[in-house]
C-alpha cells in the first residue's frame, strides 16, 4: 500500500512539473516573433545532392557580397522618422526588440539563403540587425561581430 501511496504522489509531482512546462513553453512561443504580412514565401529547400556550401559570415560581409538585398536602410530611415506605417518596417522592428532582448536565439535563426549570388530568404533578419548595429543597440559591438549562417547554392540545387 506503501508503494502504491508513493507511486501516486510522484505521479501528481510529474504531472504539476508538465503543467508548468507547458505553460513556459506557451509562454516562450507566445514571445517568438512570426512571420508577418511582408515576409516571403516558405523556406527554399535545398535537393538532397545540392552542392550547397555554407558560410559563417558577418553583416558587413553580407551586405557587400550578395546581391538583392532589400529595404535595409529603408527601415532605417522609418526607424529615424518613427514612420512604423510600412508592414516591412513594423516586422523588421519587432524582431530588431526581440533579437536585442534575446541575443541568443541568434544561435536558432534559419540560415541566410542566397540562389545564384541573389539573396532569397533572410532580409527581414539582415535588415532586424542592421537596425540594431546603427540604431537601436549601436553601442554593442556584438552586432559587428556576429556572424550568420548563409547557404549558397544555385537554382537548379532548390527543390
Amino acid at each position: 500500500m506503501a508503494a502504491i501511496l508513493f507511486n501516486f504522489k510522484v505521479t501528481i509531482h510529474i504531472y504539476r512539473y508538465m503543467i508548468k512546462l507547458k505553460d513556459l513553453i506557451l509562454e516562450l512561443l507566445e514571445n517568438v516573433p512570426q512571420k508577418g504580412k511582408s515576409s516571403g514565401e516558405d523556406a527554399i529547400k535545398w535537393k538532397s545532392d545540392a552542392k550547397v556550401i555554407k558560410k559563417d559570415m558577418t553583416l558587413d560581409e553580407i551586405i557587400n557580397n550578395i546581391e538583392g538585398i532589400p529595404y535595409y536602410k529603408d527601415v532605417v530611415v522609418d526607424y529615424d522618422k518613427e514612420d512604423y506605417s510600412w508592414e516591412v518596417t513594423k516586422k523588421v522592428v519587432e524582431y530588431a526588440e526581440y533579437l536585442k532582448k534575446h541575443p541568443e536565439s541568434i544561435a536558432n535563426l534559419p540560415p541566410i539563403i542566397v540562389v545564384d549570388g541573389k539573396l532569397q530568404d533572410g532580409a527581414h533578419r539582415i535588415s532586424a540587425i542592421y537596425l540594431l548595429r546603427e540604431r537601436m543597440d549601436k553601442q554593442n559591438l556584438f552586432w559587428n561581430n556576429l556572424k550568420l549562417k548563409v547557404e549558397f547554392g544555385k537554382k537548379t540545387d532548390v527543390e
